[in-house]
């Protein structure tokens, strides 16, 4: 038997992923699910079978207490590993990294019992769009989606925005950055790019009023609620160009994923997890990088990640903006590409590498 420890979801990308993991996996062999749901219900922690645990933090825990015969661990991390991280992989005999960038730090930590599993996307949901949008035609219109942290960069998307706004009047900023982790949130304090400052009551208000403080015009900025994942091909058919500046990814992130499968456009970072899935035929890259090392307010440094060049950022936006009809053959690429990556392909690298073992 399969146990898959994993707890599904729509509007964040754990959730995504593990939804659709159980359904692959469960289409190719019989499993079981732990999660939320019924962890309470086993009397037992040690299962008759194989589990494959959801790893939750920097220190490699699993995210149950429970234990198979033989154990898996899927992981995705962005900061530093803690120091019991190498005791607590030892409990798995075999870990999965969502990146390549993220199994060579497992791997610089002394882990060496790991293989790659990249994320895949819905085709159902996530397919070439019609390059012609259907609506907004007069206007151009930048998605950027993740929430919103230091690590995911939208402090480089409204300095960038607010550059271009100033120059061009029907440039429209639409996000989707809810952040249910308010420490996560919070790391936006530590920004040298924008004024953090937190005001309002609803997400809403606090959004526009950050964008507002940094001169991001509200009547352009389209501040969008939270979205169930099956929803946001529309959100993406109405936009011109995504943007993505993030600092570190520990997967190949999930939401760019999807947008690149519409056969829109994207400008993104190629550090870390984005280099599995970023070609110079299928997106604008922004190449130039330094290093960006994150610390606490304490002093105490907490992840080593690679920053994006605000320079190079606004020239290739505008560069979107004035040749948006010649972003046509990076957008079909894009689509093309990403019909490789699928849940189900996932699923299958997922089996064979546990076969292995």
């Amino acid at each position: 038997m399969l146990y898959l420890a994993l707890n599904p979801g729509n509007t964040f990308g754990w959730g995504v992923c593990s939804k659709y993991l159980i359904s692959e996996v469960g289409k190719l062999r019989e499993i079981r699910v732990v999660n939320d749901s019924n962890i309470g219900l086993l009397t037992e922690p040690n299962l008759q079978g194989r589990v494959f645990h959801a790893i939750g933090d920097h220190s490699l825990r699993r995210q149950y207490p429970i234990k198979g015969e033989i154990n898996y661990g899927y992981t995705f991390f962005e900061n530093l590993l803690e120091e019991d991280a190498l005791k607590n992989a030892r409990f798995y005999d075999l870990v999965f990294a969502g990146s390549t960038w993220c199994r060579q730090k497992l791997e610089e930590k002394g882990i060496s019992w790991v293989q790659t599993l990249i994320q895949g996307i819905d085709p159902d949901l996530f397919f070439p769009l019609e390059l012609e949008k259907p609506s907004g035609k007069d206007k151009f219109i930048i998605f950027s989606g993740g929430k919103f942290e230091l690590r995911k960069g939208q402090d480089l998307v409204l300095r960038a925005v607010k550059v271009l706004q100033d120059k061009y009047d029907d440039i429209v900023l639409m996000n989707l950055w809810q952040n249910h982790w308010k420490f996560s949130f919070e790391t936006m304090k530590r920004s040298s790019y924008i004024n953090f400052v937190v005001n309002g009551e609803t997400w809403e208000e606090i959004i526009k009023n950050i964008m507002a403080e940094n001169g991001i015009d509200p009547e352009r900025n389209i501040v969008l609620p939270p979205i169930n994942n099956n929803q946001l091909k529309n959100v993406y058919a109405n936009t011109d160009i995504g943007l993505f500046p993030n600092r570190c990814e520990g997967g190949t992130n999930l939401v760019l994923m999807e947008y690149m499968a519409c056969a829109r456009p994207v400008i993104a970072s190629y550090n870390t997890g984005h280099r599995d899935i970023l070609t110079k035929d299928n997106a604008l890259l922004l190449e130039e990088m330094k290093p960006y090392d994150d610390f606490d307010e304490k002093g105490e440094m907490l992840g080593a990640w690679q920053e994006p060049d605000l320079d190079e950022l606004v020239s290739k936006l505008e560069y979107a903006y004035l040749n948006r009809d010649g972003l046509d053959s990076i957008a079909r690429q894009a689509g093309e590409d990403m019909k490789r990556y699928t849940w189900h392909a996932t699923a299958k690298d997922l089996l064979e590498k546990i076969e292995q073992r």
